[in-house]
C-alpha cells in the first residue's frame, strides 16, 4: 500500500496535482518479513526429479527449472531459437503472462535479458528432448522451427504452455509424493545449492535475474566468495540427483504391468506366448473383457490396444479380432507376468480364481478374478457386482451363490453366499 500510494502520490508532485510534497514520505511502511524461501531438500528434489520422469517432456521441464532457476512463465516463453546446444547456454529473454485463459508474451519480470550456462547434464536432456520433438514433428510432415516453444502442448510447439498450467501440475506431484512446495520453490532449490557450493551471489543473481547485482540474492540467500557463472553450473551438476533414464511405457507394461488394463493384456499375453490362443484364432472382444474381468468399457478398450501396440492382436472396424504369432524371441523367452488383477482384489493372499454364479441355482455367468478366496468381503463384493451386472442395480444379492475355484483347477474352495 505504501509502494503504490508513494508512487502515486510522488507523479502527483510532478503533475502540479499537490504542492505540499510528497506526504507518504514521512510515512513510516512496515518491515518487511524475513526471508524465508523453504527449498525442497536434495533428497526431496531428487524424488521430484524421477517422479516427473515418468512423462520425459513434463520432466525435461522440472529438470531445466530445478538447474536454471528460471520462472515458470520464463520456462513457458523459452523458444528453440534460445537454445544454443553447442554453447551450452540458454538466453531468457521473454516471459508469458497469463489472465484468466489468456495468454500473451511479454518481458522478464525485471526487464533483463540473461544468458545461462548449462551443465553436461542438462545438455544432454535438451538435446534428448529436442529429439523427440523433431521426430513428433516429422510425423506430421513438417520440420521443427526455431520459433517453436520448447515446451507447449501443441503437435508444432506452436502455442507455449500455461503459467498455470505447469503450476497445477507440479502442485497435483507434490501431493502425491507428500512434499509441501511449489514449483517457484525450484528457484529457491537452484540459489540454495549454488550458494552452498560456494558461488557468489552476484553470478547466482545473474542466473537467477534479480535485480540489484545480486543484492536481493545477498539479502535472501546469505554472501559467499566469487565463483564463475560456469562453476556454478558445474557445481549445480554435482549436486543434483542422477537423470533418470525414460522408460517405455509400452515395453514396461509387458513384465511390470501396473494399471488394471496392463496387467489384464499381461495375462493375456502370456496365454498368446504360451500356445493357450493359437494363431488366428479369434480373439476376445472388448465385451468379453468386461464381463470377464468385471471392469469397464474404457478399460477393456485399453486392453485391446495395448494388444495391437505389443502386435499380438490384429483388429479393425468392423472385423472380429484375430490372435497374431508372436515374435520368436518373445515365445522362446517368455518373461514372468503378473496375472490381471480385477477391482475387487485389494486383499493380502489373493489369487486368480474361476468363478460361476447362480442365481436361484441355474448358472447365470461364468468369470475369472484376483481375490483371496478365504476373505468374505471380497467374495461378497465380488458377487454382488457380478449380480448387479446380471439383474441391475436393484438386484437382491442374497438370490444369488459364488461358486469358487482355483483357476483351471476343478476342486471347489467353497461356495459363498451374501446372507
Amino acid at each position: 500500500m505504501h509502494f503504490l500510494l508513494s508512487g502515486a502520490l510522488t507523479r502527483a508532485v510532478k503533475w502540479g496535482w499537490i504542492t505540499t510534497g510528497n506526504p507518504a514520505s514521512t510515512a513510516e511502511p512496515p518491515p518487511e518479513p524475513n526471508p524465508d524461501p523453504q527449498p525442497p531438500t536434495p533428497e526431496e528434489a531428487a524424488r521430484i526429479v524421477n517422479e516427473a520422469w515418468k512423462d520425459p517432456e513434463w520432466g525435461t521441464l522440472v529438470w531445466l527449472a530445478m538447474t536454471t532457476g528460471a520462472r515458470r512463465a520464463e520456462l513457458c516463453a523459452l523458444r528453440w531459437k534460445h537454445v544454443s546446444l553447442s554453447l551450452g547456454t540458454i538466453s531468457v529473454r521473454r516471459s508469458v503472462d497469463q489472465n484468466g485463459a489468456e495468454t500473451a508474451e511479454k518481458g522478464t519480470k525485471t526487464h533483463q535479458h540473461r544468458r545461462i550456462a548449462l551443465d553436461p547434464d542438462t545438455i544432454a536432456v535438451l538435446t534428448e528432448h529436442r529429439q523427440r520433438w523433431k521426430t513428433r514433428v516429422a510425423s506430421l510432415g513438417l520440420s521443427l522451427s526455431d520459433e517453436a516453444f520448447v515446451f507447449s502442448l501443441t503437435p508444432d510447439g506452436s502455442k507455449s504452455m500455461k503459467p498455470n498450467t505447469v503450476t497445477q501440475r507440479y502442485g497435483r506431484l507434490a501431493a502425491r509424493l507428500g512434499i509441501a512446495t511449489t514449483i517457484h520453490k525450484l528457484r529457491h532449490f537452484s540459489a540454495t545449492e549454488l550458494i552452498a557450493a560456494g558461488v557468489d551471489p552476484r553470478t547466482v543473481g545473474g542466473r537467477l535475474g534479480h535485480a540489484g547485482g545480486g543484492s536481493t540474492t545477498l539479502r535472501v540467500y546469505s554472501a559467499w566468495v566469487a565463483e564463475s557463472d560456469q562453476r556454478a553450473a558445474n557445481m549445480l551438476a554435482t549436486r543434483m540427483p542422477s537423470r533418470p533414464v525414460a522408460v517405455d511405457r509400452i515395453e514396461r507394461a509387458k513384465t511390470q504391468p501396473e494399471a488394471p488394463y496392463e496387467k489384464i493384456a499381461a495375462g493375456i499375453r502370456k496365454q498368446i506366448l504360451d500356445g493357450a490362443l493359437a494363431p488366428r484364432s479369434p480373439a476376445s472382444t472388448q465385451k468379453e473383457i468386461r464381463e470377464t474381468h468385471d471392469v469397464s468399457a474404457g478399460t477393456a478398450n485399453r486392453v485391446v490396444e495395448l494388444l495391437k501396440e505389443w502386435k499380438l492382436v490384429e483388429a479393425s472396424r468392423g472385423r472380429r479380432a484375430v490372435v497374431l504369432r508372436p515374435p520368436a524371441e518373445e515365445v522362446q523367452k517368455p518373461e514372468p507376468v503378473t496375472e490381471p488383477t480385477s477391482p475387487a482384489s485389494d486383499g493380502e493372499g489373493a489369487e486368480l480364481l474361476d468363478l460361476r454364479l447362480f442365481c436361484l441355482g441355474e448358472n447365470v455367468r461364468t468369470f475369472t478374478a484376483e481375490a483371496a478366496p478365504g476373505d468374505p468381503a471380497q467374495l461378497r463384493r465380488l458377487l454382488t457386482n457380478a449380480a448387479r451386472r446380471h439383474g441391475g442395480k436393484d438386484v437382491d444379492p442374497a438370490d444369488y451363490e459364488l461358486e469358487v475355484r482355483r483357476a483351471g483347477a476343478a476342486e471347489l474352495i467353497t461356495t459363498f453366499a451374501a446372507l
